[in-house]
């Protein structure tokens, strides 16, 4: 094995070392020490990469990156284009963002739980500011997308086009869904020539916005480019910060690594190890977890092949055990001492696959809203749940939640993969309970005093799993008075 290979197995795996060997036999033959240096310069090490550039078919993409090919000849012939008069040729119209009321007038085009961060923040502090508006952007109809993609028509009619103030000038081109969609500060691969070819070059010519590094052809899933040229592997995406592997955050494309000996972050926490502490690293994430650590007496991290096993150990009460995967997403949380699990409590995690809160009685709203993996829930003392509990999650096969008595609307919407729930003294539910479950084989709510709302799937419910007659005919009377109201 030459010293090529050995490096890229160490810093990359050994996958990644037999794809390199097999797609670019020429580099390592004839120049020596030429492809760990072109990898290490565009990807920031992680045994993940080669796995995700499989999964993803993007092979041919991969190598292309690598072996980056010359400016197309259209790109050429177009920069004498202004930006403005290419974005006309696909019928959108430029504007450029001077003041803060400049960037404010476009609020009129985002619903109100899709507006850009942006909005929020003094971004020409940092930011050179364009909005793109199609010519039809006011016709099309933010309703007529139930199921929105990152680069659809709604997405795409309205875009923010925004390069760093700092000599990279990284790029960031963001879409109207904003956090609706999964990475909206990459439509179009954060590549102006996806929007149109030449448009690049003629930012670069006519507002001196040169890219230093330029993001052309490789877009991998949960991967954003950096101010440093690198590629980075990424855990969660929350108002343009990036929470990676290997205790990194990119903020405004900025990297900032924090030291493994002081700090520990997991999804997109921060625990101090020094000052005993777990807080946001973004003051705008609305995220509660850290509310429920208080007074840490000490932070025990073991570490095991794959895994890490965090134990919190408070100064009152019991511990908090945490176990993370190998890229420090929380696979699984045991906290005996919370009692109240506060609104918006792991409002972003997606990973999470098992919680213990076996003391909890009540559990506010946004709870675990974005979570589609959880499979195991241990809460036998719940009684209260506010709105959209476990709202989208797709891993819970089976819940025993004895004791609950009430439920906000959108309880487990849209929890596809449900099969038995039991939840045997709830006496009242908010509206959407257990809305499009359509794999649910065993239901226990026998106490319930409330009517269902009259939809497919509930009446569903009712006709399959009511223990008599009289209750599903009760169900049918009186969905039918309501309907006639």
């Amino acid at each position: 094995m030459n010293d090529d290979l050995k490096i890229i197995k160490k810093k990359f795996g050994e996958d990644m070392m037999r794809l390199c060997r097999k797609i670019f036999p020429t580099i390592l033959d004839k120049q020596p020490g030429h492809l760990s240096d072109l990898l290490l310069a565009n990807f920031n090490p992680n045994k993940s990469l080669c796995h995700d550039i499989i999964v993803n078919n993007l092979v041919s993409e991969f190598r292309n990156y690598i072996l980056k090919n010359e400016i197309s000849n259209i790109e050429k012939a177009s920069i004498d284009k202004t930006p403005e008069e290419l974005l006309k040729m696909v019928h959108y119209t430029l504007y450029e963002c001077n003041t803060e009321e400049e960037i404010q007038s476009f609020t009129k085009y985002y619903q109100d739980k899709e507006r850009l961060c942006t909005f929020r923040t003094n971004r020409l502090k940092d930011c050179y500011v364009f909005f793109a508006i199609k010519d039809n952007a006011i016709s099309i109809k933010r309703e007529d997308f139930p199921n929105p993609k990152r680069q659809d028509e709604y997405g795409t009619s309205v875009i923010s086009i925004q390069f760093t103030k700092d000599p990279s000038h990284m790029l960031s081109i963001k879409n109207r869904y904003n956090h609706t969609v999964p990475n909206p500060d990459a439509t179009f691969s954060n590549n102006l020539d996806n929007i149109i070819p030449g448009l690049t070059l003629s930012f670069e010519k006519h507002y001196g916005l040169k890219q230093k590094y330029i993001h052309k052809l490789l877009d991998i899933p949960n991967y954003v480019l950096a101010s440093d040229g690198k590629l980075y592997k990424y855990n969660y995406e929350i108002n343009n910060i990036y929470y990676c592997p290997d205790n990194i955050i990119i903020d405004n494309f900025e990297v900032k690594r924090y030291p493994k000996e002081k700090y520990l972050i997991m999804d997109y926490f921060i625990i101090d190890l020094v000052n005993k502490k777990v807080f946001n690293y973004d003051i705008d994430n609305r995220d509660t977890f850290p509310s429920t650590i208080p007074d840490i007496k000490n932070v025990v991290i073991t570490n095991n092949k794959d895994t890490k096993k965090v134990v919190i150990v408070l100064k009152k009460g019991k511990d908090i055990v945490i176990y993370l995967d190998k890229n420090n997403k929380i696979v699984s949380i045991e906290d005996d001492n919370i009692v109240n699990i506060p609104t918006n409590y792991l409002l972003h995690n997606s990973g999470i696959l098992s919680l213990k809160a076996d003391n909890a009685t009540t559990a506010g709203t946004n709870v675990l809203f974005k979570n589609q993996t959880l499979e195991y829930l241990s809460a036998p003392k719940l009684q209260i749940v506010g709105n959209a509990f476990l709202y989208h999650n797709n891993g819970m096969k089976s819940l025993n939640i004895p004791n609950v008595i009430e439920v906000g609307s959108a309880f487990m919407y849209l929890n596809e993969s449900l099969q038995r729930l039991t939840i045997p003294k709830l006496i009242r539910k908010g509206n959407g309970f257990l809305y499009v479950n359509s794999n649910l084989e065993e239901l226990n709510i026998s106490n319930i005093d409330t009517t269902f709302e009259n939809n497919y799937l509930n009446i569903l419910l009712a006709r399959k799993y009511s223990k008599d007659t009289t209750t599903y005919n009760d169900l049918l009377d009186s969905t039918s008075r309501r309907d006639r109201r």
